[in-house]
């Protein structure tokens, strides 16, 4: 039995997503794909389009065979944490041979030289690093010049010093690439990489009538378009999401959106202003990826506040991005702090498995993943305490907040009644 992994967000599930599974299966015969996706919340710092479970069946019906959920710590985090808790599931689960990722350039030796660098870190990189860092760059833009300088050094690199190297490290899928086999190398894993080369439209094209036009697309779309449920927009044009998404993938998204409402960042603007009024700036500084510096800057701006998305504008900087402010809300609002993310690195990243659909033709990966793993299977969740260690119950419990915030939120808006996240089913196809 061959299987291959992809570790995915489905925000939502396009053309292109469709494409990388065909074409992995195609080129690596794979009997089965199992995809690690990001639940409720996504890595950007933001709530997903449609719930976990709607997206779930967009890739199943669509090629993948089983969907696990990527824990809502990590699912919401930096690319290098993102790419670390993905490889972990796979690895632990001890029966996975391939990991497919989208690429803007697929040259494995490429990607593997840089990776390689950034795991060694070599002195003379540290050290242009905290140089450019001082200077008050962000960090990723830090880092493509302390490589720049690193490998202007080495004459055998002389073709990776160009503006090839900056779209190696500026392009979002190259740099998720990048963390995936930095995190394959870093934990030993015999996971072989095997990028493909992206198609058609990038990853924040706007074009929504590009057929492998972006998930970004679709949901600029569906924003500027306002939803069924929404009182300051019209419907949206469902036939234009029709040509950048699957037959089944269109039906499924676009019944979802008929009956309901979506979610974005500023459904959460009360939530997050009462949580910064509420903790003082010691305790802000604790939560993941902020810093007493961030925080006092958000107490002191706290009065500015209009919403989640113009509080992360007005409080971005030269050196904070964003994406990063963004991850810092949703960190606040999941209650996720520096010191969760430790612990939970001490339980190797992903200390169990819980599916959130799978093909019933594809029901002996399940029996082949048992047969190898060395972590749970978690079938119901509601047996999930006695399955679990005590700590890693802690992990699960963070992914059962995050779907019950969002969950009451997305109910608040359609003025329904929540459901309740041990009573959902997994998705059957």
């Amino acid at each position: 039995m061959k299987i291959t992994g992809i570790i995915a967000e489905y925000n939502p599930f396009h053309n292109g997503h469709a494409y990388q599974i065909a074409k992995i299966k195609e080129e690596t015969d794979s009997d089965y794909v199992i995809v690690a996706m990001s639940g409720d919340f996504v890595q950007r710092g933001e709530p997903a389009i449609t719930d976990k479970y709607e997206r779930a069946r967009m890739a199943l019906s669509c090629g993948a065979d089983l969907v696990l959920e990527l824990p809502a710590l990590f699912a919401c985090a930096s690319a290098e944490y993102f790419a670390r808790a993905g490889v972990a599931l796979f690895t632990r689960m001890g029966c996975v041979d391939y990991l497919c990722f989208g690429a803007e350039n697929a040259d494995l030796s490429q990607l593997n030289k840089i990776a390689g660098i950034l795991v060694d870190e070599p002195r003379s990189y540290q050290d242009a690093l905290n140089i450019y860092l001082k200077e008050g760059k962000n960090f990723p833009a830090a880092r493509i010049l302390a490589l720049k300088s690193y490998l202007s050094a080495e004459s055998s690199d002389a073709a990776l010093q160009t503006e090839q190297l900056t779209s190696l490290l500026s392009t979002p899928n190259n740099i998720l690439g990048i963390e995936y086999l930095k995190a394959l190398k870093t934990c030993g894993s015999q996971i072989t990489p095997y990028p493909i080369l992206r198609e058609g439209a990038g990853y924040h094209d706007t074009d929504i009538l590009l057929k492998n036009a972006s998930a970004s697309a679709i949901r600029q779309t569906l924003k500027q378009a306002g939803s069924s449920g929404s009182s300051s927009g019209s419907a949206p044009d469902f036939a234009s999401f029709s040509a950048a998404m699957p037959q089944e993938a269109f039906r499924i998204f676009s019944e979802y959106l008929a009956s309901s409402t979506y979610l974005e960042s500023d459904d959460f603007s009360g939530i997050l202003n009462y949580l910064l009024l509420f903790y003082p700036a010691e305790a802000l500084a604790c939560f993941a990826d902020c810093n007493i510096e961030i925080a006092n800057r958000l107490k002191k701006n706290r009065s500015a506040f209009s919403s989640f998305t113009q509080f992360a504008a007005l409080n971005q900087s030269r050196d904070i991005t964003y994406a990063r402010m963004s991850r810092i809300f949703t960190h606040i609002l999941l209650h996720m702090t520096a010191e969760d993310y430790k612990q939970a690195k001490q339980l190797g990243y992903v200390p169990y498995l819980r599916p959130l659909g799978f093909k019933k033709s594809s029901s002996d990966v399940l029996g082949e993943i048992k047969k190898h793993t060395d972590i749970p299977l978690i079938g119901k969740l509601a047996n999930a305490r006695q399955t679990l260690s005590d700590d890693a119950f802690w992990l699960l419990e963070k992914d059962i907040f995050a779907a019950d915030l969002y969950e009451q939120v997305l109910a608040q808006k359609n003025r329904t009644i929540p459901r309740n996240e041990y009573t959902r089913e997994i998705v059957l196809l």
